[in-house]
């Protein structure tokens, strides 16, 4: 891949025939695939792999990281006795409800086998049985052997949730299947568990959720049997997704309980409390005590269940002390309350001081040394990169060195020259190399397509014998030598821009289309449409929202409850621009994703323009399209005088950039009358008939094609 993507985005070269073969079409031998894939191998090196936290270097003395390391441990064993000691305190100290299931995972190997099943309570075919391993070690085993995941494993007084293995639905469960709807309003049932780690060995990744259930009850979506699975997903970063799964139903979003993330040295967990005997509330328990931020569920959504925990994500984490617990009653005595007044005290003061003391360790600490990235460019022995027999990594044949391009390389091939990169670099960017001038061609033609929407030659990665022919052969070197001159693509975009040949209009001449309806030779600018993230973009901007910042973070994306993916508004850069978007190859931005914005699994040579129905549907229906519409509208009631004709001329000339006809300006006022009309006696009817007129010219031609 990474020879395929360094042949069509630097030389416009189908290279990747010669992995097999000497190239049909190009001058290119298997022997010099190989040869030129040698100087990347420092980097893809897979004998000499190196995980992505170590591609760095230390920039200290020497010493100087020993110390720090020291240090951190140091802080690291007061902070973890500061909090044992907390939760010593609150566990002996926290009010007692009614005990229905507790473990600690010190007992026997038949009593956590009793305990606990690979499959839900009540199936009857355990659907789950031989994908989860349950076993049982014996106490004193300083490191548990890691069994064939995924397997929960009792060792050591704790409970091993290891991840691993075969896609799809597993859990531990209780045997015993709980009541989670209290009878009376006021009674309440919750399931918590220390959070000993969030991996089981030193090596692994942290958890990126903490996955348990409520309510868990096996079923096949084909059949009838009653039961569901109430998922909560705690998040690290804070609060906890609720899913709910039902039979004949996909898993489905209820929203976020809770507000502190999961980390390790807690005690989480969820509490249902009855409301008013049909309404049934759901909250996130942090070492006992509920959270802001809570769900309503009905009866419906809360069937009777075990408790378990999840396999997911290829993620292990540590529990201990799992207990179901519920109240005694609707109402309790003077007594009772008198003493949860007092606990809620004392614990806010001790969390606290827990907090002023972790923060005072803290802050004695010095400085991390700072981390520089790193990849080796010259090993201190050649690279050993075999040709591989007709491309098969299995049978690897003769060792060659690094060496460019026989057909545009400068020395000959028996010339000794550079291993790394940086001779890559230079081969392909010296100005006397023949590896230069193409790159310049390959780089002013995507320059083009860029532009007019079709590039000079129009095969963008393959300017080679099998490319296709340049339409103006002499503009393509001309544009090239200027590039290779001035080293300056703003110089470039000047030069087009400013040229008659781009300010044409995109009017149809008969005559012309007669000789040549390709327009192969631009005698007229063509019409294109803008891609998908000049499209997000341009509403941000029209509505008057576009955040012009430049650097900072990404922006992250989300799934909505309708299983799009999208950008939550509240987020404080939801209004920059596309290119600082969170990039995901299994997450694109649905309106991105729809005008035919690329996945991220590999470059893109080209992208294709697509007309879609989703398209049209999306401009009319998407909460974003909705949203930029309002503040379109709101736009335009601050910056255009109140009289219709001067708002719809501003909107005209901020969303197509030209100004309205005539006959434009009385339809849309037309339009306005008729939405207003439709939208009385109703008080916001003039307001919502300017939203829907700043919608449809969001989702106009003249707003989303170039002419």
């Amino acid at each position: 891949s990474a020879m395929q993507i360094m042949g069509s985005s630097l030389l416009g070269l189908t290279m990747q025939c010669a992995k097999c073969h000497d190239h049909k079409f190009e001058p290119i031998t298997q022997r010099e695939f190989y040869q030129l894939q040698a100087y990347l191998h420092p980097v893809f090196n897979m004998q000499k792999w190196l995980k992505p936290n170590e591609r760095f270097a230390h920039a200290a003395l020497p010493g100087e990281v020993e110390a720090w390391e020291a240090q951190q441990h140091d802080a690291e064993t007061r902070v973890a006795a500061l909090r044992t000691e907390f939760t010593r305190w609150l566990r002996e100290h926290r009010p007692v409800a009614g005990v229905l299931f507790s473990d600690d995972f010190d007992g026997p190997e038949a009593t956590f086998l009793a305990n606990w099943s690979n499959t839900a309570p009540g199936d009857d075919t355990p659907g789950g049985t031989g994908i989860v391993t349950l076993t049982a070690l014996g106490a004193g085993l300083p490191t548990p052997p890691k069994p064939e995941a995924p397997a929960a494993v009792r060792a050591n007084g704790t409970l091993r949730i290891i991840e691993g293995g075969p896609i799809g639905d597993k859990w531990i469960s209780t045997k015993r299947a709980f009541d989670w709807t209290p009878n009376q309003p006021g009674e309440w049932i919750q399931a918590t568990f220390d959070l000993l780690d969030n991996k089981v060995n030193s090596d692994d990744k942290p958890a990126e959720r903490i996955a348990f259930f409520l309510a868990l009850h096996d079923f096949n979506d084909n059949n009838s049997t009653v039961g569901g699975n109430i998922l909560i997903d705690g998040n690290p970063a804070g609060g906890a997704a609720v899913h709910l799964d039902y039979p004949g139903t996909d898993q489905s979003h209820r929203g976020t309980i809770g507000k502190s993330g999961y980390a390790p040295g807690r005690n989480f967990g969820v509490r249902v409390t009855n409301l008013d005997g049909k309404k049934f509330k759901l909250e996130q328990l942090v070492d006992w005590l509920p959270e802001e931020r809570a769900l309503e569920l009905t009866a419906a959504d809360l069937p009777d269940g075990g408790f378990g925990f999840e396999f997911c994500c290829n993620r292990s984490f540590i529990v201990d002390n799992v207990a179901v617990e519920s109240s005694t009653g609707s109402t309790q005595d003077e007594a009772t309350q008198t003493a949860l007044k007092s606990f809620r005290t004392e614990y806010e003061s001790r969390r606290k001081a827990l907090a002023d003391a972790v923060a005072e360790v803290q802050k004695r600490q010095t400085a991390r040394p700072d981390k520089i990235a790193w990849a080796s460019d010259v090993a201190p022995e050649p690279p050993n990169v075999p040709i591989l027999l007709r491309g098969n990594v299995t049978t690897p044949g003769e060792f060659v060195q690094p060496a460019p391009l026989r057909v545009i390389a400068t020395v000959s091939a028996s010339t000794p020259t550079p291993r790394g990169r940086t001779a890559l670099a230079e081969w392909v960017t010296r100005s006397d190399s023949p590896a230069s001038a193409l790159m310049a061609r390959v780089q002013v033609n995507r320059l083009w397509e860029r532009h007019f929407g079709r590039g000079l030659v129009t095969t963008l990665d393959n300017l080679g014998v099998s490319g296709a022919a340049p339409s103006h052969p002499k503009l393509l070197e001309w544009l090239a030598a200027e590039f290779s001159d001035f080293k300056s693509l703003k110089r470039l975009h000047r030069e087009i821009l400013y040229s008659a040949t781009y300010r044409q209009s995109s009017q149809l001449n008969e005559t012309a289309f007669a000789v040549d309806p390709d327009n192969r030779l631009l005698w007229r600018q063509p019409v294109r449409r803008l891609d998908a993230e000049s499209i997000r973009d341009g509403m941000l901007f029209v509505s008057g929202l576009l955040e012009r910042r430049l650097g900072g973070p990404y922006v992250p994306t989300q799934r909505s409850s309708a299983a799009e993916v999208v950008v939550n508004d509240s987020h404080p850069g939801a209004h920059r621009r596309s290119v600082y978007l969170q990039q995901r190859r299994t997450q694109t931005l649905s309106l991105l994703n729809l005008f035919d914005a690329p996945a991220v699994t590999f470059n893109c040579v080209q992208r294709p323009t697509t007309t879609m129905p989703l398209q049209s549907l999306s401009q009319l229906n998407s909460e974003f399209s909705l949203a930029r519409a309002a503040d379109f509208a709101r736009r335009l009631e601050r910056e255009a005088p109140p009289n219709p004709r001067h708002r719809v001329r501003l909107a005209f000339e901020l969303a197509t950039g030209h100004a309205s006809s005539e006959a434009e300006l009385r339809a849309s006022l037309a339009f306005l009358e008729e939405q207003t009309r439709a939208y009385e006696p109703a008080a916001d009817a003039s307001p919502r008939a300017w939203i829907d007129f700043c919608q449809m010219l969001l989702s106009s031609n003249g707003f989303l094609y170039v002419e």
